[in-house]
């Protein structure tokens, strides 16, 4: 059995959402990362199910949901659309999970809303490669903003890439991320597509995601985020990963925090090491009688 699908209105701009489990159980909320989508979190969901209300929810501009005007793909906009879905959908308290990108937006939203967030896991998601960079090599803001302008203007005049069998773009997707089996493969492509009216394939992503604005480069703003992050925290790393582990300085500020780094497993960890990390993640989640009674407590 797949998902339920669930549409909320967001003054005008809808957002998809996938559901598994009993409305009412413990929530455990699902965010995947740039270019992918709700349905990359199946194998999580089919683990949890069970004892949770399972929600994930599809970026805009991915996915199912509504696309957003060009370039409005910052940071606080996605936190914002989470927050509008947790409150239109009366989610209550969350466990929340986010895969890069969504765990950028994840680990935003529970310093903002700490009495909404009973736990947080991240995968490869604290620092922004934009923070990364600017680390390194100090860009002066209208510089950043500048190329930011620039890309955005090449984005609108790129014409997307199309595919004339789901094979094709699959054999794409493998190309990209050769670590992924063919299985999990096929059921990301799948759901990930969109069918032309004229024939073939596109990704279902809007291009304009693909740039950070350049105010997502600010690192005091994330080292006050992690400072105000109240729930205990589950870093998840991949040992071959293109992303480095986050700074010394930049760990101290969250107060509850675990790290667990997946042999043989790359930036997909949650593909690549899915049992071990399924494992990780079922022993760090409060119990759900647990979390059950936390809510009556507070209600």
């Amino acid at each position: 059995m797949g998902p339920r699908s669930t549409f909320v209105d967001l003054g005008g701009s809808r957002r998809h959402v996938a559901e598994w489990g009993r409305r009412g159980a413990p929530v455990l909320l699902l965010q995947h990362g740039m270019r992918d989508h709700a349905r990359s979190w199946d194998w999580v969901a089919a683990r949890f199910e069970h004892d949770h209300h399972v929600v994930a929810l599809d970026l805009r501009g991915h996915g199912d949901s509504d696309r957003a005007g060009s370039g409005a793909y910052d940071i606080a906009d996605y936190v914002s659309d989470l927050a509008d879905v947790i409150d239109a959908m009366e989610l209550g308290s969350c466990d929340l999970v986010g895969h890069s990108l969504g765990g950028h937006i994840a680990l935003r939203y529970a310093a903002a809303f700490p009495e909404r967030s009973r736990s947080l896991t991240i995968i490869e998601g604290i620092e922004l490669p934009i923070i990364r960079d600017q680390r390194r090599a100090v860009t002066p803001y209208p510089v950043r903003l500048r190329q930011w302008i620039g890309n955005q203007r090449e984005n609108l005049s790129r014409t997307p890439r199309y595919y004339s069998t789901i094979g094709e773009a699959q054999a794409r997707m493998a190309e990209a991320h050769p670590a992924i089996d063919s299985e999990t493969l096929a059921h990301l492509t799948r759901h990930g597509l969109i069918a032309r009216p004229e024939g073939g394939w596109h990704w279902k992503y809007d291009n304009a995601c693909r740039f950070r604005a350049p105010e997502d480069a600010h690192g005091v703003d994330l080292d006050q985020t992690l400072a105000a992050v109240a729930c205990p925290t589950f870093l998840a790393y991949g040992e071959a990963s293109w992303i480095p582990l986050p700074p010394a300085e930049r760990l101290a500020k969250l107060r509850d925090h675990r790290i667990v780094t997946f042999a043989g497993a790359s930036h997909w960890l949650h593909h690549q090491a899915r049992e071990p990390f399924l494992n990780a993640l079922a022993a760090f989640l409060p119990t759900p009688a647990l979390s059950e009674a936390r809510e009556t407590d507070h209600a």
